[in-house]
């Protein structure tokens, strides 16, 4: 049997994944065809996530 908020998110950790989805869709999603068309390493991706 499941507890129902057991799986919930935190105040902190919902915060932490808007946070992320907006840099995604502002810095990675605009050129990810394009990586993937190329078959490459998103180095972009790297520089936005660690920046």
């Amino acid at each position: 049997m499941t507890h129902p908020g057991l799986y919930a998110l935190t105040e902190e950790h919902e915060a932490i994944r808007a946070a992320v989805r907006e840099i995604a869709e502002r810095e990675i999603a605009p050129y990810a065809a394009e990586v993937d068309a190329e078959s490459r390493y998103p180095v972009e991706a790297q520089k936005a996530l660690t920046a």
